[in-house]
Order: structure tokens, then C-alpha cells, then sequence
């Protein structure tokens, strides 16, 4: 069969090439179907593009990718699924296409997002190898059901496509390509869709091979899609070991949590190119042992010269101003580079700290955005310190800096 893939994401700030859709163009033509491309990122008229893409490639099925619900940040938010929609109207009743929808954005409610986009099947989660489940399905007309759980397979590597993708459009334009090591993620974090989520690693000579292919191409920029590098310690190090074995010369930006790591490790990463470690933390119910992982990790990385950047959330239900401003002295302790507090919550039906808000009525008058749509598709955010409580808790200090009110990542803020 011929596939369509679709990106709609037209997010500039920055802009993020379309990985998944390279991974599933891979897996499709891997297994004997065609695949095409269609990124309408930089797109300026998105129904001309589509239309000149089903003209000349007349594809069977189009596939289209939801990254993002929203920007999530609840000051300058943008709601993405509007236009989606659009887009997935346009390929239904112009061309009578059965459209598909995946992406990480469709885990936050797949039934409530399918209805929303009107679209034919969703495929919730890694997407590579049901996609051409779904299409046999499709071809042979046994598809019973809408949605497709997805499954990775550690041991079936899945080809990447980054030629069907203009990266040097992206590089000009302040984005950088990106790479992952694994899926899922065994933290329980109550405000995050990968909580618990079954963790997957791939074949560290895979993603070698991968970002091999980006340096011939000459690009040597890339920051790390994982969820959290270090999930696995022994895992993290092999891989740094097998990319400074490489001798590539490339520069990255990686995501990290604390605890699961070492001096040895940040050694091993700033050999291989890191420039930048942000560490995700938040004050939700924390051990003293917790903010002692901080500390050491912060400590060992500052050691071998990695700039740390911390992103902060803080402000949950039940958490009191002076909660928040002991862990801000905590965090002027230990002097990472940077600290980006967020006290905006964005809420999903699915997450537990969604579960505990609606079980008292109290912390429902901290909500802000769409408090009417019960399904949290659109974006409702919880928060009970003002930015200008914030601001007063900060007392200037220029370690800290209150995320949302500006549209840019940590990679685009510190140099390398």
C-alpha cells in the first residue's frame, strides 16, 4: 500500500523535525509498502502542499502524527488539534482517505482525540510495527476496533527515514535533529503520561548507526528524545563508551533524572560531546534522600565541566509557599546554572494527579483554561502560586527563572 505521512506540526519555537514519522516511513517501506512524506512545518499553504503530495503520489491511506496536544505552557499556550483537525477533513473529503493518527500526543486520551479529529484509527503508542498490522487489516477489510495499542520490538530494528526530511530547512531555522536510546519510562511522576510505561532499550549499534548517518549528511547538533537518559545506568555508560569509540565529533543536549548515575558517567558524557544536562525535578512528597540525589548529581556533572540546567515543577496540591521556598534554598545551595520554575500543572484525564484534584473540591478553584471539558483535551492547568508570588519567593535572584513566559528550550538558551 502507499502511505501518506503527514506532519501538522507548525510549532517554530523551535521547530522539531518529525522523527516518528522517518522511524514509521522506515517500517513501512521495510516491509514492502511506500511511504512519502509530507512536513508541513515551514508550509505556508498546507492544503496546497497536501494537495500536490496526493496528486503526484496517490497514496492509499494517509498517517498522520499528533506530537503535541499543545504547547503546554499555560501563559502563551497553542492548541494544535484545531488545525489537525482541519488538515484530517481536508484528506477525508477531498480524497476519500482512511486517515490514521499516532503520535505521542494521542496517549493523553486516544478514544476522546480519535473523536476529536474525526479520524478513522489511532494508534496509541510506538507505532513502527502495528502501523503495518493495521494496514493488513485495512487491506484485507478485518480491521474490528479503532484503536491500536503500539508495541516496540528491542530486536527488530526499524530503518530510519531523515532523507524524506528537509533537516538543513530545520538547522536554519534554530532546530537540531534529535535521537533516543529507549521507550518508556519507570519513574511515577503523578503529573507525567510515561509514568510506569513499559521501558524498552534499543540496540545501542542501531542508534550509532543513526546518528552516523546524520554526521555524513553533515549535521553534528543533536539533543536526546528520550524522557530520561540515564533510566538504566549500566546502559547510559555503554552507550557514551560505544560513541566516543565511534569518534564521531558531535555536540548533544540530554535530559536526565536524579540518582542512576556517576563521576564516570558524566566523564563518559562530556567525552562523547554533552554540553548541556537538564535535570527534571519536583517537589511532589520528596525524601530528604531525593534532594541528596540532586545535590551529588548537580556536584559530580558541574565536576567535569557539563553545564546543568534544572527544570523545576513545583506548586502541587497541598503545597504551601513555604514548601516552595525551602526547596528554592535547597536548589541555591547546590548552584546548578540554571533553575526554570514552572507552577502551572498541566492536567491529563489519565494522571493521578488529576484523580486527586477531582476528589476535592477545594483544589478544582485552582484551575485555569478550559475547566469545562472533562475529557482535558484541551488545556486545563492547575496552579495556586501566582507568578507574582513567585516572583516574590525568587526575590531576584538570577538563578531562577519562571518558565512559560517565554517560548524557547534550554539547548536555544545556553550555548554550547
Amino acid at each position: 500500500m502507499k502511505v501518506l505521512l503527514v506532519n501538522p506540526n507548525r510549532y517554530k519555537s523551535p521547530p522539531v523535525p518529525p522523527i516518528g514519522l522517518e522511524y514509521i516511513a522506515g517500517s513501512l517501506e521495510k516491509e514492502g509498502h511506500k511511504a512519502e512524506i509530507v512536513d508541513l512545518c515551514f508550509s505556508e499553504d498546507w492544503r496546497k502542499d497536501i494537495d500536490c503530495a496526493v496528486t503526484s503520489f496517490r497514496p492509499d491511506v494517509s498517517g498522520i502524527t499528533v506530537r503535541n496536544v499543545d504547547s503546554v505552557l499555560y501563559h502563551v499556550n497553542e492548541f494544535f488539534l484545531d488545525e489537525i483537525k482541519d488538515i484530517v477533513n481536508h484528506v477525508k473529503s477531498r480524497y476519500g482517505l482512511t486517515v490514521i493518527i499516532g503520535g505521542t500526543g494521542i496517549c493523553i486520551n486516544s478514544e476522546g482525540i480519535l473523536d476529536y479529529l474525526n479520524a478513522d484509527f489511532a494508534i496509541a503508542g510506538p507505532g513502527e510495527n502495528t502501523t503495518n498490522e493495521l494496514l493488513n487489516e485495512i487491506k484485507n477489510s478485518r480491521s474490528t476496533k479503532k484503536i491500536y495499542n503500539g508495541k516496540f520490538l528491542t530486536n527488530d530494528p526499524c530503518p530510519r527515514r531523515p532523507f524524506k526530511i528537509n533537516y538543513k530547512r530545520y538547522f536554519d531555522s534554530g532546530g537540531i535533529a534529535g535521537f533516543e536510546t529507549h521507550k518508556g519510562c519507570s519513574s511515577s511522576c503523578i503529573y507525567c503520561l510515561e509514568a510506569n510505561s513499559k521501558v524498552s532499550f534499543k540496540r545501542i549499534k542501531d542508534v550509532i548507526a543513526e546518528i552516523k548517518g546524520f554526521v555524513d549528511m553533515g549535521y553534528n547538533h543533536f539533543h536526546l528524545c528520550d524522557s530520561e537518559f540515564n533510566e538504566n545506568l549500566d546502559y547510559s555508560i555503554e552507550f557514551c563508551t560505544a560513541l566516543i569509540n565511534s569518534g564521531m565529533d558531535i555536540k548533544w543536549a540530554v535530559y536526565m533524572k536524579p540518582g542512576n548515575s556517576n563521576k564516570k558517567l558524566f566523564r563518559l558524557l562530556r567525552d562523547s560531546g554533552v554540553y548541556l544536562v537538564t535535570l527534571s525535578a519536583d517537589s511532589y512528597q520528596k525524601h530528604p534522600v531525593y534532594w541528596s540525589d540532586i545535590e551529588k548529581f548537580i556536584t559530580d556533572a558541574k565536576s567535569e565541566g557539563l553545564k546543568v540546567v534544572v527544570d523545576f515543577l513545583t506548586g502541587f496540591p497541598y503545597e504551601d509557599e513555604k514548601k516552595v521556598a525551602q526547596c528554592f534554598d535547597i536548589l541555591k545551595k547546590i548552584q546548578p546554572d540554571s533553575v526554570g520554575v514552572n507552577t502551572y500543572i498541566r492536567l491529563y484525564k489519565s494522571l493521578h494527579i488529576t484523580t486527586i484534584i477531582n476528589k476535592d473540591s477545594t483544589l478544582k478553584n485552582h484551575l485555569f483554561g478550559n475547566t469545562d471539558d472533562s475529557s482535558f483535551i484541551k488545556p486545563v492547568f492547575y496552579n495556586h502560586i501566582s507568578n507574582e508570588k513567585l516572583q516574590q519567593l525568587i526575590n531576584g535572584d538570577a538563578l531562577f527563572r519562571i518558565e512559560g513566559l517565554e517560548k524557547r528550550v534550554n539547548y536555544s538558551r545556553v550555548g554550547t
